[in-house]
């Protein structure tokens, strides 16, 4: 079976709704939604559905893409594949937000600058980058305190995989910084009993 469609069976995990939903909860109804990394296109399919959102999705995986759009096909939300390193094919001032979950602690300093520096442009006055990202906090007893049940076993895959890169992620505040420099305004936030962090820049 291929990544796309394991990673796409994982989100429909009861947890993975769980992880999403502090994003959730702070996008507005009939919004417009700019959602980076999109993969098989959970983010989309709620939003679209429980919010009426106006949601794009982008993806360097056409084999993701593929998977969203199965998800994806009743709602009116587009998916568009990228290249890494180019521009987006979006105006400026398009979107009331972008998020971005479990890509930037993946990636280099210089790469994420960049490319805030792309998304800020992006949204429209007072809109809001929304980056979610695993914080490798706590341990398995923990974990299984709050989750546990037989739909969640893939949790425990998620968390063993993302807990070193999430750790060095939490701990390095680089969007604190990033905001500082630039006179942006930044909060954050720990969620989903300690296993994820929310990150908001508003413009």
């Amino acid at each position: 079976m291929k990544f796309s469609k394991l990673f796409s069976n994982l989100q429909e995990a009861p947890w993975y709704r769980t992880f999403l939903n502090p994003v959730i909860n702070q996008i507005e109804n009939n919004s417009t939604l700019l959602d980076i990394g999109t993969g098989s296109g959970k983010m989309l399919e709620i939003l679209s559905n429980e919010k009426n959102v106006n949601c794009i999705g982008t993806d360097t995986s056409e084999d993701m893409l593929k998977e969203a759009k199965l998800k994806l096909q009743n709602t009116t939300s587009k998916l568009v594949l990228t290249q890494k390193g180019k521009s987006l094919p979006f105006d400026k001032n398009s979107f009331d937000y972008i998020t971005i979950c479990s890509v930037f602690f993946h990636l280099e300093k210089s790469e994420i600058d960049i490319m805030l520096s792309e998304y800020l442009q992006l949204i429209k006055k007072n809109g809001k980058i929304i980056i979610l990202t695993p914080t490798g906090n706590n341990n398995i007893i923990q974990l299984s305190k709050h989750l546990f049940s037989f739909k969640n076993t893939t949790i425990y895959v998620w968390y063993k995989a993302t807990k070193k890169r999430a750790k060095l992620w939490k701990n390095n505040k680089h969007l604190l910084n990033y905001t500082s420099k630039y006179k942006l305004k930044y909060k954050t936030k720990i969620v989903m009993y300690g296993f994820a962090q929310l990150e908001i820049i508003t413009k």
